[in-house]
């Protein structure tokens, strides 16, 4: 009898902290997007009925869609990773100047296929996101793992600084494929 009552006791505190949980998660969507509404628009548009409504909404929308499942984030390769982004810019923004410059326009665009081994989700994601800022190169479309990108010259190897990226977000990120392996 009692513990039947411990059960349903623990049962009914898991179920309240997790619609504290959902509704915490609620609150801080709807203060993020007023957020962004009034930095992108200015506190007159924040106060219009349809921005008041979106913003609304958005908090709704993380009530009742599921969350997804949290990656573990290495903050150790975070400082690398933002160095190689900066350097790759910089370095790549130079190159692109030196070829707009240049009086043959020395580019050949194209398209090509990329094979990339991170997992889907906030890696994968970031990857595509990244690759779009640099200069030169454009995540396309995602099939799987498979990336089209596409290159502003088909010629300057552009898969070495794909492998390159790929490697800096793998190291930011804890791969769950590799956890469950280790834990059979």
């Amino acid at each position: 009898m009692t513990r039947v009552a411990k059960h349903r006791d623990a049962t009914s505190r898991a179920g309240l902290n997790r619609a504290r949980a959902r509704w915490r998660r609620a609150a801080w969507t709807v203060l993020a997007a007023a957020v962004l509404w009034w930095i992108l628009a200015g506190l007159d548009a924040l106060l219009e009925p349809l921005a008041l409504l979106a913003v609304l909404l958005a908090g709704a929308a993380s009530l009742v869609l599921p969350t997804g499942r949290p990656l573990a984030v290495r903050f150790r390769a975070i400082p690398g990773l933002i160095g190689y982004f900066l350097r790759a810019s910089f370095l790549g923004g130079i190159d692109i100047a030196r070829r707009a410059l240049d009086p043959k326009l020395p580019i050949a665009p194209d398209f090509i296929e990329y094979r990339a081994d991170l997992p889907h989700g906030p890696p994968l994601t970031l990857f595509m996101a990244v690759l779009s800022l640099l200069p030169g190169t454009l995540s396309v479309r995602l099939e799987g793992r498979l990336l089209t990108v596409h290159v502003l010259d088909r010629h300057s190897q552009p898969e070495m600084a794909l492998r390159e990226l790929e490697k800096r977000i793998h190291a930011a990120f804890e791969d769950p494929r590799r956890q469950s392996e280790e834990t059979q």
